[in-house]
């Protein structure tokens, strides 16, 4: 992955208190924007100039950061989580302290959080969230052994590698450190209300049975799609957690098969005492469930050698073509099911998947491949629907006969990359001559400018092998403004003008110019105002497609060939 260091923080992509913390670690990372936020601090994307590598770094904030005992604490808990080492946890590399910044280092994950996963394509597969969930297990089996409790386990800091599609936990620690903080009502228990153990909500003391209900909220989220306690009111949902059983996964869910829902329902035990004892023994569940999907009537055939080669040839080819060309519908070949039952040698789905990964090809275009002959999960195929939902058609303005909102949709064959995200944010800003408010959600873009009348807002969605940009440019107030200039220069100056030409250029009475100005002041506002405000109107519309095509000719250059 090629990324272009800036020498300098880029002020156009840090607000002034990330730009403060950007030139504190000048000399040894390169900060180059935010990834993240949330209420124990910020987290941002950056390379470490010594080892040239991307990492992420999180803060911790500075109203946090301003006591000392919590300051020491942060820093402890941090180092004391760094010393696990293990492929289902986000390395730590390091904690430290530069002019009243406290801050972490840990790798960078390119990918998504599984709440990011789920909120994009829904509940997933049972084999799919069934792999995640032991992914997890076995992190926490690891911290549990040392001693460490997470305490805010949930699906946003539960991270998917892109390539892999392996999950990776993060966060261990900071958990910790919330529940000494001043901000733990608001800045943590409700926000992640959804996930707390009903011992939580009581303020008993937990151990590692809370992280394994906070699991089995997540696998209940993975595969239902919802979360098992919901509610308007925050404390109606901490209520349920005490109170309530959740409904079983197979009582909504029938397909699921039963021995994983039953591990799912024992982690959501309201008592302690009923679920697994140990993260250990709640990995061998997930394992021997695992090992029933794969029972006769489930288990994906054996792969001879010629269709294993042919699996590992089409995801190259596949993985070569992103961005060139979109990924096409999956159209799988009938097997044969006497020849699959039959066969006692080949390759296991998944030495196909590992063989692939080790050879750098990303788990999805071996699914696809799988798919294309009859093995694997079918929903990969991409299913057309559009990135974001469609504009919704501008109510047209009585006066003027056209609508007042503009929106203009591009969309562009290939995925944007991620890293290229504020190559498109700078172009914005200098379009504007705005810094704009962004929101970027791992590879999508939403960012806007201007108050109401003149809000320029503009998304960027990279998803199904194509990459759709809409900007929406509103035009009322701009429209208002030329219609009040008119009004006002015609009531006190053009109509009045006219009144005095007719009256003593012409020789007209007075009772006569009079009405006649006013007719004629009423006439230029109603069709020369009309005229005026179209045509700025136009403008508008014409700088908001202007700004789109911008946009689209961008990433055109990135998903190019060339521009890898």
């Amino acid at each position: 992955m090629t990324v272009l260091e800036l020498p300098t923080p880029d002020p156009r992509t840090l607000d002034e208190a990330s730009q403060a913390f950007a030139e504190a670690l000048l000399d040894r990372y390169a900060v180059r924007r935010q990834i993240g936020r949330g209420g124990m601090g910020v987290v941002y994307l950056a390379r470490d100039r010594r080892l040239d590598r991307l990492v992420a770094i999180k803060t911790l904030p500075p109203d946090l950061a301003r006591d000392a005992s919590l300051r020491e604490r942060f820093l402890r808990e941090t180092r004391t989580a760094g010393a696990m080492a293990h492929p289902n946890i986000v390395p730590i590399h390091g904690a430290d302290e530069v002019d009243g910044h406290v801050f972490f280092v840990m790798t960078y994950v390119e990918g998504e959080s599984l709440a990011a996963r789920v909120a994009a394509r829904g509940r997933l597969d049972a084999r799919t969230a069934a792999r995640h969930l032991r992914d997890v297990a076995a992190a926490l089996a690891h911290a549990h052994q040392r001693g460490i409790i997470h305490r805010d386990i949930k699906a946003e800091n539960i991270l998917i590698e892109r390539d892999t599609d392996r999950a990776l936990v993060t966060d261990f620690g900071i958990a910790r450190l919330a529940e000494a903080s001043p901000l733990t009502v608001t800045g943590q228990v409700l926000g992640t209300v959804h996930y707390v153990s009903p011992e939580q909500v009581s303020g008993d003391p937990v151990d590692a049975r809370s992280d394994i209900y906070s699991l089995g909220v997540v696998g209940h989220l993975a595969l239902v799609g919802r979360f098992p306690f919901d509610a308007e009111v925050a404390s109606a949902v901490l209520v349920q957690h005490v109170t309530r059983a959740a409904a079983p996964i197979t009582s909504l869910r029938p397909d699921v098969p039963a021995a994983l829902a039953a591990v799912v329902d024992r982690c959501l035990s309201k008592d302690p005492a009923h679920r697994y004892a140990t993260a250990d023994d709640l990995l061998v569940a997930l394992d021997a469930a695992i090992a029933q999907l794969d029972q006769p009537g489930q288990r994906a055939p054996l792969l001879s050698d010629t269709e294993a080669h042919k699996v590992w040839r089409r995801a190259a080819e596949l993985q070569a073509a992103t961005g060139i060309q979109p990924r096409p519908e999956i159209v799988p070949v009938e097997r044969d099911a006497v020849r699959d039952a039959e066969r006692t040698k080949g390759f296991q789905v998944d030495e196909v998947r590992g063989a692939a990964g080790e050879a750098g090809i990303a788990a999805r275009y071996v699914d696809h491949a799988l798919g294309e002959i009859g093995v694997g999960p079918k929903a990969v195929a991409p299913v057309r629907k559009p990135a974001v939902a469609p504009p919704p058609v501008a109510e047209r303005s009585w006066w003027l006969g056209v609508p007042l909102q503009h929106a203009h949709e591009i969309e562009v064959a290939g995925e944007l990359p991620a890293r290229d995200l504020e190559r498109l944010i700078n172009l914005l800003r200098d379009a504007t001559g705005t810094m704009g408010h962004t929101l970027a959600h791992t590879r999508e873009l939403a960012w806007m400018t201007g108050r109401l009348g003149t809000r320029l807002e503009v998304t960027v969605v990279p998803e199904h092998d194509r990459t759709t940009i809409r900007v929406v440019r509103d035009a009322r107030r701009s429209a208002f403004a030329r219609a009040g200039f008119l009004l006002t220069a015609s009531t006190f100056f053009i109509a009045p003008a006219f009144g005095v030409l007719l009256n003593r250029g012409l020789g007209l009475h007075v009772d006569v110019a009079v009405p006649a100005a006013m007719v004629f002041g009423l006439t230029l506002i109603w069709k020369g105002g009309r005229a005026l405000v179209r045509r700025g109107n136009e403008q508008l519309g014409a700088s908001a497609r202007n700004l789109a095509e911008r946009l689209a000719a961008k990433v055109r250059e990135s998903v190019t060939p060339e521009a890898r």
